[in-house]
């Protein structure tokens, strides 16, 4: 049972942790040097690794004020959203236009991703936000802003390239 002494102490622990990580964002190439949601910067430090194995040129991060996009690189920009096993809703934040790729990661409990999906953009925006939309689960296509897209399951390839 946890008593409010308990509390504090993962307080404080968690603060200890966040500091590290604000840390490595200063400090760290593979991270945003922005952003206080920790669970998007982890989503989006494993898609920037990734698209760099993948021998992607040129990657970098958009400005902390661009919503369109997260990465950028020679093949495109991609947005990440960034889900995890704690999530209640398991919906994404908002999705802006601007990107040419989408990805949705879904970290475990360790917080290490173990779905990557990934969609091409539909273009032709009805509109430039998409809202309330939950992380894809075992569908080959999704409607996004209209239009049929196919869901591109990267989680193999992904694995493949770590040592999960």
């Amino acid at each position: 049972m946890y008593d409010f002494n308990n509390f504090q102490k993962l307080v404080s622990d968690y603060a200890k942790v966040y500091s590290k990580f604000e840390k490595l964002q200063e400090e760290a190439t593979f991270i945003p040097d922005k952003g206080d949601q920790k669970t998007g910067l982890i989503g989006e430090a494993y898609i920037y690794e990734y698209l760099s194995r993948c021998k992607c040129k040129g990657l970098g991060f958009g400005n902390h004020s661009e919503k369109g996009w997260d990465i950028v690189c020679s093949n495109g920009k991609y947005q990440v959203k960034t889900i995890s096993y704690y999530s209640k809703t398991q919906k994404v934040s908002p999705i802006h236009e601007g990107w040419d790729f989408l990805y949705f990661v879904h970290l475990n409990e360790k917080f290490v991703p173990d779905r990557i999906l990934k969609i091409e953009n539909p273009g032709n925006w009805n509109n430039n936000v998409i809202k309330g939309l939950k992380f894809p689960v075992s569908k080959q296509t999704m409607i996004l802003n209209g239009k049929t897209c196919t869901i591109i399951d990267e989680t193999d390839k992904f694995k493949n390239l770590f040592d999960f």
